[in-house]
């Protein structure tokens, strides 16, 4: 989804993508690579493991496992399983599965390719379209990367970021396609340093191989084939989450390196009830003990900039400070016989978790009340919030209220994101 970006402003997608052919030896220079531009790219490598030391991989039917440059490793037949292992530093080695001796010992800056003629990769229970690069993740363990075409790579993320909505919001779905191929091409080459694209997580955009792959989300992609979201010439990051609570955030609102013309701060409506209001997230509450919300805080608070001296001692109280002008909290204060702790923007969200939970807050668009016994003591934190998600970009369920009252997916992306042109490429 994009939802999160923690660290850093992105690259240019020129640049991504020039980074990309380098990587991959398609061309000489950079400034050739940069020329090529982000229409060149073809595969999309993401990552699906980092830093593990073991993986058994496997093909559906007869595969062949290789290095890059070509030299032979081992093959198997349709279930047959390989293990690639590194401990520590040490050399990468490859096992057939039950023995105990490698088969293949290489260095830590091989990488392993294994591919099927015409089947599927696997790993961890899951099947994945294209191949399997398995290389050093920096000095111990092993990153495994599904390295395939983008449209095939599109159909694993659809149904895992949209669900397979009625028929009536089909429309939606088709939204969905164009915004997360933008966001793809938008950010080729973003974790290039781990040697892929983009994560199949949250981080980006969930991806889970062939597991949840329809005929819907299937059709929605062929029927938007090739058609990107694009701002001065290149593709738009095109950001989206799943309910944004009545208006959608202003991109610098929530992260303030990441202005664009195009994340723009809208109403979730045309007239009348918000579109989002059916989603089951578009109003909630928590509530926490005093002991659990200082526990929280003090476990979490700290990866986000808080002082853990200032969260010691007694809850005195908890406020909003300021909000973006789009309502979403800008600063949120917690006072304690310690200190005053001040969190920021985005970053509350991970650093109040939910209650009994790691999850994250659901949204920043939120009141926060500290309910007290008689003698005015503090004995219960409340936050009532609006929303799922940072709120940028497309609202998911808000698409589907549109497409629902018979807005097309053309209509649902101009509404959503301001000032880019849909081009087919």
């Amino acid at each position: 989804m994009g939802r999160s970006p923690r660290h850093g402003r992105p690259a240019s997608a020129a640049l991504a993508v020039a980074c990309l052919l380098l990587a991959a030896g398609s061309v000489e220079t950079w400034a050739e690579a940069a020329d090529a531009g982000w229409r060149a790219a073809r595969d999309i490598r993401i990552g699906l493991s980092v830093g593990t030391t073991r993986y058994l991989l496997a093909g559906s039917k007869s595969w062949t496992l290789t290095t890059v440059s070509g030299t032979h490793v081992a093959d198997g037949g349709a279930g047959n399983r390989i293990q690639i292992s590194r401990l520590g530093p040490g050399p990468i080695e490859v096992f057939r599965e039950g023995e105990m001796a490698p088969l293949w010992s290489g260095s830590p800056a091989d990488t392993l390719l294994l591919a099927t003629t015409s089947g599927l990769v696997g790993w961890s229970g899951r099947w994945y379209r294209g191949e399997f690069r398995v290389h050093a993740s920096g000095e111990q363990g092993l990153s495994l990367v599904n390295v395939l075409d983008l449209e095939n790579y599109l159909r694993g993320v659809l149904p895992s970021e949209i669900g397979t909505p009625p028929a009536e919001r089909y429309e939606a779905v088709k939204a969905q396609a164009v915004a997360a191929r933008s966001y793809t091409l938008s950010y080729l080459g973003r974790r290039a340093e781990l040697g892929f694209d983009l994560w199949a997580t949250v981080e980006d955009q969930v991806y889970e191989g062939t597991k949840r792959e329809n005929e819907q989300s299937d059709r929605a992609l062929a029927e938007t084939r090739g058609e990107v979201l694009v701002a001065e010439g290149i593709p738009i990051r095109a950001l989206y989450s799943s309910t944004c609570g009545g208006r959608t955030s202003n991109v610098e609102d929530v992260w303030p390196w990441a202005w664009t013309s195009y994340l723009r701060s809208v109403r979730d409506a045309d007239s009348g009830d918000s579109y989002c209001a059916g989603s089951s997230t578009y109003r909630w509450k928590e509530r926490w003990s005093v002991a659990d919300f200082l526990a929280a805080v003090r476990q979490y608070a700290p990866a986000e900039g808080a002082s853990p001296v200032t969260l010691r001692g007694g809850l005195l109280g908890a406020r909003v400070r300021s909000r973006s002008r789009c309502g979403r909290v800008a600063e949120l204060v917690i006072e304690t016989t310690g200190g005053e702790t001040v969190l920021r923007g985005d970053r509350i969200r991970w650093a109040l978790r939910r209650p009994g939970a790691s999850a994250i807050l659901r949204s920043s668009l939120l009141k926060i009340g500290v309910a007290r016994d008689a003698s005015g003591r503090p004995r219960e934190v409340i936050v009532s919030g609006a929303g799922n998600g940072h709120g940028i970009g497309m609202c998911q369920h808000g698409a589907m209220g549109m497409a629902g009252a018979g807005r097309g997916y053309r209509r649902i992306l101009a509404h959503y994101y301001k000032r880019a042109e849909l081009e087919r490429i």
